[in-house]
């Protein structure tokens, strides 16, 4: 039985002297022994022993300082203490953990503290039953698992009844050194609990005022020291600068000085001192600093004895450098074995050498061997102790380094979720809470790549970037987590193609980079990172200097990584994707030579089992392939298909990666049957592109390259999965146009996947299937405008039986609609704009887009709703064309057609157009264009064209080959007559068709003047983006009424064009009708100014706007095309969509070239009418190319004659019918050209 010692500072008079004049209140019940179990848990300071307080009666007994072992972390003290007689009193138990013995400095640290009545204390005691240890008053407290009380009742006559009497009373006041140290230790474990900092400096300062009490020789000074070294290297991590490293090393030299070999607290102060090294080794990469931490650990260890916690430290701090080492250490083997035999009893530290292992080396039993013990600790540990969190935390990286080796879901979801239980349970300011947002940062990057969530990549910028800001300047892990927003950048640049994205991951690594010391491990893996970023700008801009740079940056990484280094392999690949990029280039074979025998390297490097062995794999057989391409050596395809096949098999189920690998080796299955033409190959290719493609997860880009791939395939042998390929692509054809990126990267994106939508239909038709034709037309036609038709919708049926949805939804829509004009007008005057503006708005518009998609998802899933705002199907777009039959023109590679929907027939009328092909299609509109060249009136010239004076006998080829090829067969299958109200037609072309002036063709000449040779005898045209716009005119619409306010836009004088003399004159046309109309009560506004702002203004509040000046379709990006305004500047298409107007009405746009899109996007209608038309005009008339200052006002006189003619309000859906009639006067007055009357358009309804 030990006995009871007195506590330092204690008063020894008063020892025993108030327990002898209180002995009668005391029962012969007595306390024979406490035992503590799991008292190390958590703790972050080496403990030097364990000792415990009993409090009663306002007396204390004070428990010998003990040791424990590493072998459960149990102590157990003995010696009678007596409990009072009065079963209602409390007595408190504490136990605390001391930091030095010879001699101990203050009371250390609380681990538990306890306060039981005696008649709990002694039915729990004789029962052994541990306490159950609950936080007081929401108080977080440290370690310490149980507390068992063993209780013991004596009789008179027992002969060791005698009780040890208490130490001191407890009113006793302790000395300065010690109220001091007591004071620092409180500050600091409050510090470590909650991460204020001014616990931290109150800590500081009061180890300080210890330690300046101490004189040179005192005993405790030692102590003294190492408790402010210990406050003094917290203070080094969290402010992150170097030179302060030197005091901490100064203050435990100096202890360790005082502490000689056989000092019971020498290896306690070497573990210390080398914990400082090792910091200040992680963060500068010293070696000289390594080799000092590890003679400091080596000394430590042969000093202390096997089972004592001391070792135990050793052994992962040896772990730790071993870790943070560059290449193979030296004595490795025999650190892991010492581990083997000295951690295996404590499962906190050695899950933590675990995890460093398994980094290092790739073992996964390592790694399931740590989550074992991480996840049984979490379980152990109640949720309010300090060392929960740290669990949690260790344990959310555990299984997200499991699910990137494994693949599996769930231990992602896991992390996910454990990772966000630890950061939510780190309070601000604490200094763990940028490596916890980092992780958790890390955790929804890796849940975006395996299942595409946007919401995810954008979680993980947010993360990445809370973390890189609240990391001090300096800090070691600062670098690192400036890698993780980096490469999360790089992963939204991958996914959007947003170049913004990748010049801000080229930013952050090089600070990563340049924040890294030099000769520092880490500095080789931000370089590495550094040339992914250049590679992938190299890519997209194609700048060969980057290529240059990045292959002599990855050279060096890879020539000073040592080899075994477990980067080695990955660095590698690196350089040897750098090689295959400069192949692809310059085709130069040496590139293609250096790049196999790189990625074999890298393959012989990688471990089996390891999960970058596929990667290299895949590599290695993309370029035997492309060598193949290059030689046509049989045995590189041979060489390729195998390889890629491992690097399929090795993939796990599930894994983002596996539908691009599976896609690489259907090429080169396909590539084996264009060379031997086995029937087999083929299959084979068609089952492995087609998996790729159908798996819902993996890029967007990766799954939509491998349906095309598929479809190429099955096309060769009409295999019957063609459809379903098609169907796969085009829903994911939409993706690339996502609504939250930029309108000009839209239009960008849609030109990735142009011809695909119009064969898919050639398919159907081939298949038997015009309504799926149809479907598909109208799905992938016109992308980006049908989407920003569906911001402006009503939604009334939502409205009705969901009015709080249809609330948020239009919320939604229309601040996305807002952004998305903010961030277009902006990136068009980026001059004007700072670089933190356009990301803010970049920023806004993504997140409003993420929440509206999730909104979409959760209307879908109410019943009714499940197709809500999805593509619509034939019944739908039949029950559209009230207002006349919608006639599609598709032009594909291998046939065209004519697809006629009709609101009262229910199937589509098909016009299979035989005699017409893609080819002809095609020479038909470089016909056009050099008809418009003779007449000098091209892409270029103004509104002011001149007449022809050749080449009259060419346009009516063309316009009767449009006649006998295409709209004759469509009229006759409508079966028009000539007799009575000519009926209206809505023409909504494809591909070349979209340039071909479609409503103009006919039989002209003497001979063909019986009215039934031209379309313009049987119908009224118009034109369409989608079929799916007609169907605004089957709602009610509302009477107009009031003042019709017209707005007029004439040429301004200061536009810098030539000037345009007949705009007076057309100004003069309209004034003069609508003037004599005395019921129609029109104001006429006319903009003297002309500005870009004004008119913009102006526009929102008038009905109607004719604009008579200067258009410009600009060739090289198709949303700043515009028409001319004053000082220079344009009213583009992207100020226009941005109006978002509501009143419908007619925009005239009598000037050049207002209705012809992009050459490059023939299936997008990126023209100012139709802009004007998705901007709320119900109508647009405009021109399909540059049209006469002479007969423009012709035309438009003609127009509003006709729209006045009444005397009434005029209605904008007259537009169509008023243009055939002005148009049909010019063209029979014989005063006129084809080039001066056929440009003229209606657009819409």
């Amino acid at each position: 039985m030990h006995q009871l010692t007195q506590a330092p500072g204690a008063d020894p008079q008063c020892t025993g002297q108030e327990f002898q004049g209180k002995e009668e209140t005391f029962a012969h019940t007595v306390i024979t022994s406490i035992r503590a179990t799991g008292i190390t848990l958590g703790l972050r300071r080496l403990p030097a022993g364990f000792y415990t307080i009993v409090h009663h009666s306002g007396l204390e007994w004070r428990t010998e300082n003990k040791r424990s072992s590493v072998k459960g972390d149990v102590v157990e003290w003995s010696g009678p203490i007596p409990i009072p007689s009065d079963q209602s009193a409390t007595v408190c138990l504490e136990v605390y953990a001391s930091f030095e013995f010879q001699p101990m400095l203050g009371a250390g640290e609380q681990l538990r503290k306890l306060t039981i009545t005696v008649e709990q204390l002694s039915d729990c005691g004789e029962k052994h039953i541990p306490f159950t240890l609950f936080p007081k008053d929401g108080k977080i407290v440290s370690p310490c698992s149980s507390i068992v009380v063993t209780i013991e009742r004596r009789s008179d006559e027992s002969s060791d009844s005698l009780v040890s009497g208490p130490l001191c009373s407890t009113t006793n006041a302790p000395n300065v050194l010690e109220d001091a140290t007591n004071h620092g230790h409180s500050a600091l474990s409050r510090y470590r609990k909650h991460g204020g900092k001014r616990d931290l400096e109150r800590s500081i300062a009061e180890f300080e005022r210890a330690l300046n009490t101490c004189l040179p020789n005192h005993p405790c000074r030692a102590a003294a020291q190492s408790n402010l070294a210990t406050a003094k290297l917290i203070l080094c991590r969290v402010e992150d600068t170097s030179a302060p490293f030197e005091i901490p090393l100064g203050l435990y030299h100096n202890a360790l000085a005082a502490r000689p070999v056989g000092h019971a607290d020498r290896p306690s102060t070497l573990i210390q001192l080398a914990a400082v090294y090792l910091a200040r080794f992680k963060k500068q990469g010293d070696e000289f600093d390594g080799a000092r931490a590890a003679a400091s650990l080596h000394e430590a260890m042969e000093l202390s004895s096997t089972d004592s916690h001391e070792n135990r430290a050793v052994s992962f701090m040896l772990q730790l450098y071993a870790g943070y080492r560059v290449g193979p250490t030296s004595g490795q083997s025999s650190v892991d074995s010492h581990s083997s035999s000295r951690l295996d009893e404590d499962p906190w530290i050695l899950s933590a050498v675990l995890l460093k292992r398994f980094e290092r080396y790739g073992d996964l039993a390592d790694l399931q061997r740590a989550i074992g013990l991480l996840q049984n600790l979490v379980r152990c540990v109640a949720v309010w102790e300090d060392g929960y969190r740290a669990g949690l935390g260790s344990l959310g990286v555990a299984l997200l380094l499991r699910f990137r080796h494994i693949g599996e879901l769930s231990d992602l979801e896991g992390a996910i979720s454990t990772l966000r239980d630890a950061n939510d349970l780190t309070p601000h300011g604490h200094p763990d809470k940028p490596g916890m947002l980092n992780n958790l940062g890390d955790s929804f990057r890796a849940r975006f790549e395996r299942l595409g969530e946007l919401s995810d990549l954008e979680d993980a910028i947010s993360r990445h970037k809370d973390a890189v800001i609240l990391m001090p300047h300096g800090h070691p892990d600062k670098p690192s987590h400036l890698n993780n927003l980096g490469l999360s950048f790089i992963a939204r640049f991958a996914r959007l193609g947003e170049l913004r994205d990748l010049e801000d991951a080229i930013s952050t690594l090089r600070d990563a980079f340049v924040l890294t010391p030099h000769r520092h491990p880490v500095k080789l893996t931000c370089l590495n990172y550094l040339g992914r970023s250049f590679i992938a700008r190299f890519e997209r801009i194609g700048e060969l200097s980057d290529l240059e740079d990045v292959i002599s940056t990855l050279r060096d990484v890879v020539v000073l990584t040592p080899h075994g280094h477990p980067d080695k392999p990955s660095r590698l690949n690196d350089l040897g994707g750098s090689f295959r990029a400069r192949f692809e280039r310059l085709g130069e074979l040496r590139d293609l030579e250096d790049a196999i025998l790189t990625f074999r390297d890298a393959v012989v490097l990688i471990p089996h089992g390891h999960p970058h062995k596929p990667s290299g794999l895949n590599n290695l057989g993309l370029s035997f392939r492309a060598r193949f391409e290059r030689l046509g050596e049989l045995s590189d395809l041979e060489d390729a298909i195998l390889t890629l096949r491992e690097a399929v098999v090795l993939m796990p189920h599930g894994h983002p990666h596996k539908p691009s690998r599976l896609n690489n080796l259907g090429l080169s299955f396909r590539a084996r049957f264009e060379r031997l033409g086995e029937l087999s190959d083929l299959e084979d290719a068609i089952s492995l592109c087609s998996h790729s493609a159908s798996v819902p997860i993996g890029a967007i880009s990766d799954r939509f390259g491998a349906s095309r791939n598929w479809i190429l395939c099955a096309r060769r042998m009409h295999h019957p999965s063609l459809l379903r390929a098609y169907s796969i692509a085009i829903n994911l054809f939409p993706q690339f146009a996502w609504i939250g990126l930029s309108l000009t990267h839209r239009y960008a994106e849609v030109k990735r996947g142009a011809g695909v939508v119009r064969e898919a239909a050639a398919a159907a038709l081939d298949s038997g299937f015009p309504e799926l034709a149809v479907e598909w037309l109208e799905q992938g036609h016109s992308i980006v405008w049908g989407e920003l038709l569906q911001l402006r919708g009503s939604h009334e049926q939502l409205s009705s039986v969901h009015p709080d949805h249809a609330r948020r939804l239009r919320e939604l829509s229309a601040a996305l609609d807002d952004a998305g004009a903010t961030r277009e007008q902006s990136l068009s005057t980026v001059s004007e704009s700072t670089d933190d503006a356009l990301q803010q708005d970049a920023d806004r518009h993504r997140k409003l887009a993420i929440e509206r998609d999730k909104l979409l998802q959760e209307i879908r899933r109410l019943p009714g709703f499940e197709r809500f705002l999805l593509p619509k199907d034939f019944p739908q777009l039949r029950a559209s064309a009230h207002s006349g039959p919608a006639v599609m023109l598709n032009a594909a590679e291998t046939r065209c057609d004519v697809l006629i929907v009709l609101a009262n027939v229910d199937h589509v009328i098909h016009v299979p157009l035989p005699g017409f092909d893609f080819q002809w299609a095609a020479r038909l509109q470089n016909t056009l264009r050099a008809l418009l060249g003779n007449a000098r009136i091209t892409r270029f010239d103004d509104r002011k064209g001149k007449l022809a004076t050749a080449g009259g006998g060419s346009w009516e080829s063309l316009l009767s080959t449009l006649w006998n090829g295409i709209v004759k067969p469509v009229l006759d299958a409508l079966a028009f007559s000539t007799l009575g109200d000519l009926s209206r037609i809505f023409w909504c072309p494809t591909g070349p068709f979209v340039f071909l002036p479609i409503h103009a063709a006919g039989l002209y000449g003497t001979q063909y003047s019986s009215p039934s040779h031209k379309v313009s005898d049987f119908v009224i045209s118009s034109y369409i983006p989608i079929a799916s716009i007609i169907a605004q005119s089957s709602c009610p619409s509302i009477a107009p009424c009031g003042d019709l306010r017209l707005l007029f836009v004439p040429q301004p004088p200061s536009d810098g064009q030539d000037h345009l003399q007949g705009v007076a004159r057309e100004l003069k046309h309209i004034s003069t009708v609508v003037g004599n109309s005395p019921s129609a009560r029109t104001t006429l506004l006319e903009s003297s100014v002309g500005t870009v702002e004004e008119v913009l203004g102006l526009m929102k509040d008038v009905d109607w706007v004719h604009f008579a000046c200067h258009g410009i379709q600009d060739a090289a990006k198709s949303t700043d095309s515009g028409l001319c305004l004053a000082n220079g500047r344009r009213l583009k298409i992207s100020d226009i969509i941005g109006l978002s107007r509501s009143r419908g009405g007619l925009a005239f746009l009598s000037a050049y070239q207002t209705a012809t899109g992009d050459e490059g996007l023939t299936d997008e209608a990126i023209h100012i009418a139709a802009g004007m038309l998705f901007a709320g005009y119900g109508g647009v008339i405009g021109t399909m190319w540059s049209i006469s200052d002479w007969h423009a006002p012709v035309v438009a006189r003609g127009v509003y004659e006709y729209l006045f003619r009444n005397g009434t309000r005029p209605d904008h859906r007259d537009a169509a019918r008023a243009l055939h009639e002005a148009v049909g006067r010019l063209r029979e007055s014989g005063e006129a050209s084809f080039a001066t009357w056929v440009p003229f358009i209606h657009v819409g309804l």
